[in-house]
């Protein structure tokens, strides 16, 4: 795919809802299932309907986060049904890759959005919005977070060593964790937080 067929598979898939985030190890996720490449179509030879572990391609989706394991994070389209398992992941027949350790400018996720250990992530894009908590915890690459950045629940970020600000005006409507964030000398003006600030 070419960066401008890239640009519209993205604001597609954000339009539409068919989309995923998820994580692996440079395209390698559990028991050694290997991803295609940026833009290629990967499908699960296992898939089954049923709202049980396996059988599918796991991620979280605009509904229904929680679920990441592995340093890469990826976004990608999805093609078919999304079956939610609990209340943490769902899983897709077909998916494909379209951005590598960023997400989409303007990017609305309704619950929550767990990102953590995703060390190869660097920057979050501008007017992200969390309805639910977000999990930076171990995300060692970021140096700051976007303006516009709201979250409903709480923001968690421990053990983010590069971080050294954050922007001002930020909502929190719950706790923020900043424990280990060695490299954060201040708090910004405007700061909301509707919890508990734990240093």
């Amino acid at each position: 795919m070419t960066p401008s067929e890239i640009e519209a598979a993205v604001k597609a898939a954000i339009k539409n809802g068919n989309w995923i985030i998820r994580a692996d190890e440079n395209g390698i996720s559990w028991g050694g299932f290997k991803w295609s490449s940026l833009g290629e179509w990967t499908e699960a030879s296992d898939w089954e309907v049923s709202p049980t572990c396996g059988g599918g391609l796991h991620g979280q989706d605009r509904k229904n986060g929680g679920y990441i394991s592995g340093t890469r994070l990826v976004f990608c389209d999805t093609d078919g049904v999304h079956v939610y398992i609990g209340d943490n992941k769902i899983k897709v027949k077909r998916a494909r890759i379209l951005l590598v350790n960023t997400l989409p400018e303007g990017l609305t996720v309704g619950g929550s959005l767990n990102l953590s250990g995703c060390t190869g992530l660097t920057s979050l894009p501008e007017g992200l919005t969390v309805g639910g908590s977000l999990n930076l915890s171990g995300c060692t690459g970021l140096t700051s977070l976007p303006e516009g950045l709201t979250v409903g629940g709480s923001l968690d970020l421990i053990g983010c060593t590069g971080l050294t600000s954050l922007p001002e005006g930020l909502t929190v409507g719950r706790s923020l964790n900043l424990m280990g964030c060695t490299g954060l000398t201040s708090l910004p003006e405007g700061l909301t937080v509707g919890g508990i600030i734990y240093r």
